[in-house]
């Protein structure tokens, strides 16, 4: 049924209960596991003084964590018998960004996690998860 799964993870419980579903559909499907980590380089707008300095230190501690999420996906998958192949994408619009590399490397399925942000913080946040539902033309799974 599903020949390649996009795993989009950040590394949080939420994405890491994402990785258990993706891996174990993958493991049942005989499907590959694309894992992607995606930074966005300007998340933030800075404030007066030391802008570049806290730019610099969070895309230290998001690259951190990119790869801490990425190496926590691909040890379940081999362990699991999975292939999988992983990249950090650094480019601006994760949403964007997560439906177009599903398109470009031919995934058939996204599994990911949702914070379940609700009410204001939704609206202020986003949900990265929605926008991808909107975004993407294959299949979404949401973990919550």
């Amino acid at each position: 049924m599903f020949k390649k799964i996009l795993l989009p993870t950040d590394g949080s419980s939420t994405a890491e209960r994402a990785v258990s579903v993706a891996v174990d559909m993958a493991s049942r499907y005989g499907a590959a596991l694309e894992v992607i980590s995606v930074i966005d380089p300007a998340p933030f707008i800075s404030l007066t003084g030391g802008g570049g300095e806290a730019l610099a230190y969070y895309l230290d501690a998001a690259e951190e964590g990119a790869n801490k999420g990425i190496a926590s996906a691909v040890a379940a998958a081999q362990k699991a018998g999975v292939r999988s192949e992983s990249h950090v994408l650094r480019i601006h619009g994760p949403a964007q960004s997560i439906a177009g590399h599903a398109e470009a490397k031919g995934c058939d399925l996204i599994v990911m996690g949702s914070h379940g942000r609700r009410g204001l913080d939704a609206l202020l946040l986003g949900s990265v998860a929605q926008k991808v539902l909107t975004l993407a033309k294959v299949p979404v799974l949401v973990v919550k």
